[in-house]
């Protein structure tokens, strides 16, 4: 215990006191948090704004682990707040509350609203609006490395990666451009020791096309749609003919008011929270494929004075918003698979999953962009437990490669079943396999 004690200390000190969190209402703080700006040097303006809790167990010798969510142009307070924090909410639920699964339990948690211009981060000059793959992952660089120079005492710590959706770009391309920079001498090195993505986005085509078979397998279409669409070769992904894309429409009017982040998960007005109940049970507003996982409980927490001013928030910035709209060109020939072979071959830890039921990013597509890769199977496909119970498959692939799923559950797996996560996050912070 007193060690515990004596690393807090010494984390407090380190750290910049003018960024450091000493109330969160609604809560009672019971972890170091800080949070803040990193300027981007030589950008017109670019700041990305950032949350980091200090590990509940040993923040001297635990890891340090970044977190991002995807989009791209999402905001990683949704991880921060919804997902793996200490302090979290609920979809349907007004009130914070302390996640018994957060990561922070045996790591030091960081999230960076990346890239400029999502939630609280600063987009500086207008023409910051226009960005891409390769200037998010420069951006993030640039402000890691920052980061750790108002950190310096976490320099020599483990460092993860971690993510989801958008993210599974996101962190392979961040990933590649340290191992680059770490090349250099005379740049600060970043103790890289693996990544981790989930429902990620890998290859284009693969994921894209990955939605009609999923659909197929899992009954949401049936053969009048599915025959059709093999027999002429339809794609989803590539520019369709005429009668593919009548069979897309087919497709899309019988998801409707299903949950296209896990379909065996109700589908919740995004507004849920502002709508009176009696509206709610009418399944007339549930039209199209729309988002069934609100964020309004946070959106009104993260937009409250009290909390901006608690989280140093910049008083020129306007409200916070879960996701922006940015003039975002995504490296579709590339996604983020391209950058797999090199830091598999530098022996950095990496591992996928996948909610089973997400329609999103479906399994079915990460599991083909993995064999891609023709890397040799070390440990067949086979099951891990919690409590007893299948919680998932997984697979290895070399000596450093996992892919494992988390059964029953969608594209925010780890906010759906956060102990499952939980379990998953510890042995890959530890290399061990699933058991």
């Amino acid at each position: 215990m007193m060690l515990f004690i004596l690393s807090i200390i010494v984390v407090s000190l380190a750290a910049p006191k003018s960024h450091q969190v000493t109330n969160l209402p609604g809560i009672t703080l019971t972890t170091n948090m800080y949070a803040g700006y990193l300027q981007i040097p030589n950008s017109n303006g670019r700041e990305l704004f950032y949350v980091f809790y200090t590990s509940q167990n040993n923040a001297t010798s635990d890891p340090v682990v970044l977190w991002l969510n995807g989009g791209p142009g999402c905001s990683s307070m949704e991880g921060a707040f919804m997902e793996n924090g200490p302090y979290i909410f609920s979809e349907t639920n007004n009130t914070m509350y302390a996640n018994p699964y957060t990561w922070n339990r045996n790591a030091s948690m960081l999230y960076f609203e990346s890239p400029a211009g999502v939630g609280y981060s600063m987009m500086g000059s207008i023409i910051n609006n226009s960005t891409s793959d390769n200037q998010t992952a420069s951006d993030n660089l640039e402000a890691l490395q920052l980061w750790f120079k108002y950190f310096p005492e976490f320099s020599k710590n483990k460092f993860f990666i971690t993510g989801e959706s958008y993210a599974g770009v996101y962190v392979p391309n961040l990933a590649y451009y340290i191992q680059q920079s770490n090349a250099n001498t005379s740049n600060p090195y970043i103790n890289l020791a693996g990544i981790m993505v989930g429902n990620p986005v890998t290859d284009w085509t693969l994921d894209d096309e990955a939605w009609p078979y999923f659909l197929y397998s899992h009954q949401l279409i049936d053969d009048t749609i599915w025959v059709p669409w093999v027999n002429n070769n339809c794609t989803y992904w590539l520019d369709t003919t005429p009668y593919c894309a009548t069979l897309v429409t087919k497709m899309e009017n019988l998801f409707t008011g299903v949950n296209y982040y896990d379909i065996y998960r109700e589908c919740i007005h995004p507004d849920y929270l502002n709508i009176p109940r009696r509206i709610r049970l009418n399944q007339s507003i549930l039209s199209g494929i729309i988002e069934c996982v609100p964020d309004n409980a946070l959106m009104n927490y993260l937009n409250n004075n009290k909390v901006r001013k608690a989280l140093h928030i910049n008083s020129t910035i306007g409200s916070w918003e879960g996701c922006a709209y940015l003039d975002y060109v995504s490296d579709y020939a590339r996604g983020g698979l391209a950058y797999y072979p090199s830091l598999i071959a530098s022996g950095i830890y990496v591992n996928m999953y996948s909610g089973d039921t997400d329609s999103a990013v479906p399994t079915w597509g990460s599991i083909n962009a993995l064999s891609l890769l023709n890397m040799p199977v070390t440990r067949n496909w086979t099951q891990w437990f919690m409590n007893g119970q299948v919680a998932g498959f997984f697979q290895r692939y070399g000596d450093n490669l996992r892919f494992n799923t988390i059964r029953g559950t969608g594209h925010m797996c780890i906010q759906w079943k956060p102990a499952q996560g939980y379990q998953m996050f510890m042995s890959f912070i530890q290399g061990l396999d699933l058991a």
